[in-house]
């Protein structure tokens, strides 16, 4: 909501806010957006080379670091401090924005996307990543209600010729800078501190599709490995059946 929030700003003609950066649609959203996908390609090979060989709670603990510097951006122009040093906003919006942000993005996305792979019972990854984005949409929902409403409280007005966007650098600092970090690095201990090139959970040793009923014993490792050649002979794996019943 504050991106939306801070791109209304960006674009309000002089009507609305005079002293703001005044972007055309043109740049704001083409310029910016091819620019963006080019840094998004770059981003994958720097985490690749850089990145991948840490272990995940340091990862995450890296770009939820940097993805609460990457609001200072918009902070910067909101408050004109770009204009004060001699940068122009559309040089300091595309390097910052267009190129900065879109990188923190990419960094951040690609630990979580692993994290949702290696979480996942074998046979069941489809089910988990439909679960997974299903619980992304409904956060996102319930973020930019949460966000409308502290729009509304805040008292700005983003509409007409008495436009007022004075609470907007309070609620960038809050909302996309210390909320994120306080609650971000913190749920980073929940994850196992292992390499990213190793796996989270050893499901053969689990047995996560072993039924537990009426004191069934657990199956040894032998029976499993014998249980997993009796699939490969049928052509089917019926480890997963009863969990999907």
């Amino acid at each position: 909501m504050l991106t939306i929030l801070f791109s209304l700003s960006s674009t309000a003609d002089a009507a609305c806010l005079p002293d703001g950066p005044h972007f055309d649609y043109t740049y704001y959203i083409t310029i910016t957006g091819v620019v963006g996908s080019v840094v998004n390609f770059f981003g994958v090979i720097l985490y690749q080379y850089f990145l991948s060989g840490w272990r995940f709670r340091s990862a995450l603990i890296f770009t939820i670091v940097i993805g609460a510097l990457a609001p200072m951006i918009d902070l910067i122009i909101v408050m004109r401090w770009n204009v004060k040093i001699g940068i122009p906003d559309k040089v300091f919006f595309l390097l910052g924005n267009a190129i900065f942000e879109n990188l923190v993005g990419i960094l951040q996305s690609i630990p979580f996307s692993s994290i949702f792979a290696k979480i996942a019972p074998p046979g069941m990854e489809s089910a988990v990543f439909a679960y997974t984005v299903g619980i992304a949409n409904f956060c996102g929902m319930v973020s930019n209600l949460l966000g409308s409403g502290v729009i509304k409280w805040s008292g700005m007005t983003t509409v007409g010729d008495d436009c007022n966007f004075d609470a907007l650098p309070n609620l960038i600092v809050i909302f996309s800078i210390l909320i994120p970090t306080l609650v971000g690095i913190p749920a980073t201990f929940l994850i196992p501190n292992v390499l990213q090139t190793e796996n989270m959970i050893d499901w053969e040793k689990e047995q996560w599709y072993v039924s537990q009923r009426d004191g069934e014993e657990p199956q040894s490792e032998e029976d499993v490995e014998n249980n997993n050649a009796d699939d490969d002979r049928d052509g089917g794996d019926s480890r997963i059946e009863s969990h999907l019943l």
